[in-house]
């Protein structure tokens, strides 16, 4: 009996040894990365960034969560401000303008009401963003404003925003630069 005993105990061992070192399943293949897979918004989402504010070298953090949804649209707060964010088929609308449009592919090119201008510069890239590696990054550049502010938005697949850097000169000719980047983010609740 002891020795029946001993060969179950070492046969369940080699089963889950063998469990665990055999071929992991992998993630089953995906097409092409839309506009959504870019900003991933879902209930409970919340991304919080570190902002060098441009004005005496303060750093302030920044959050960005989630607080409602109502099918394709999300309404998103920061700070005192809840913005509202939608899901379109042709991409990603924040207060009525695309922050990400389909497809997403190098020159791909639309207007903001403002006047300025958006193109996606760069797809398929890496960035490294506070000791984390991203991959399958995006840059979405924002230029021609009546404002005259230049805005470099990195978005990572399955991330969102892990970077922007807005740059502008004073009236006084200074250069004035806010830089943001991502400290954490939760996902939310699974779709």
């Amino acid at each position: 009996m002891l020795l029946d005993t001993r060969r179950w105990f070492l046969g369940v061992a080699l089963l889950g040894a063998m469990g665990c070192s055999g071929a992991q399943n992998a993630p089953p293949p995906r097409g092409p990365l839309t506009a959504r897979d870019y900003v991933p918004l879902r209930a409970g989402a919340a991304w919080s960034y570190d902002t060098q504010t441009g004005f005496g070298g303060d750093t302030v953090l920044s959050a960005l969560t989630v607080v409602r949804v109502d099918g394709e649209r999300f309404y998103v707060r920061s700070g005192g401000r809840t913005e509202t964010w939608e899901l379109r088929g042709d991409g990603v609308v924040r207060e009525g303008d695309y922050v990400v449009k389909d497809p997403v592919r190098v020159g791909t090119r639309w207007d903001a009401r403002d006047g300025s201008h958006l193109e996606i510069r760069s797809v398929e890239g890496e960035r490294t963003v506070g000791g984390q590696r991203f991959r399958h990054v995006i840059e979405v550049v924002r230029s021609g404003s009546s404002a005259q502010i230049e805005t470099t938005t990195w978005y990572a697949a399955d991330v969102g925003v892990v970077e922007i850097r807005a740059t502008t000169d004073s009236s006084l000719g200074q250069r004035i630069e806010v830089h943001s980047t991502l400290r954490g983010y939760s996902l939310g609740e699974t779709p």
